[in-house]
């Protein structure tokens, strides 16, 4: 029914409005190849992913390896710090998306990004490894920051309860009618 409909709409989409669809997302190519040749070997569509669709692979595939690793007895994720629950992959899969979309022409720096999230997200007071985050006055890393501003990086920890003060004050400054003084 989807695969008649979408023939229908593309062939129509010449005649009518005098257009061409050119690319659709792998995701539905899979399931319908021959629409490839709807318009004939003369004109050809490119397949193109969503770029939230890689970002969930990665957290699936995530999910998986927990799982995998569960099943022979190894354990990567649970309660302990630092193993690799939901909230961790939610966090490393956003990163990811992010690092993808902010650096779309250049390869070299979507590795960077991605290499800088994972290295950063993974960091503990004990072993920084922010080293493969952005440098500077403003960027998005605490420590790094921090070392731009000749001043010591505070705790890892300290930064989470800070952010989440942080944030609930701005959200709470923008509602209407609710006082400021019980953020």
């Amino acid at each position: 029914m989807e695969v008649k409909a979408a023939e229908i709409l593309w062939t129509r989409s010449v005649e009518n409005c005098g257009m061409r669809y050119i690319f659709f997302q792998l995701v539905i190519l899979r399931r319908h190849q021959h629409l490839l040749d709807v318009y004939g070997d003369n004109m050809k569509i490119s397949k193109e992913e969503c770029l939230n669709y890689v970002a969930k692979r990665l957290g699936t595939g995530l999910r998986n390896k927990v799982k995998e690793c569960r099943s022979k007895g190894v354990i990567i994720g649970g309660r302990k710090d630092g193993s690799l629950k939901e909230s961790p992959i939610l966090k490393l899969t956003n990163f990811y998306r992010k690092a993808l979309k902010d650096n779309v022409p250049d390869v070299q720096k979507m590795k960077t990004a991605i290499f800088s999230s994972l290295f950063h997200t993974s960091s503990t007071d004990k072993a920084p490894k922010q080293n493969k985050c952005p440098t500077g006055v403003t960027p998005w890393c605490f420590y790094q920051r921090a070392l731009a501003n000749d001043e010591k990086p505070k705790s890892h920890s300290s930064i989470k309860a800070m952010l989440s003060e942080q944030v609930l004050k701005k959200y709470c400054l923008g509602i209407k009618g609710l006082q400021t003084t019980n953020c």
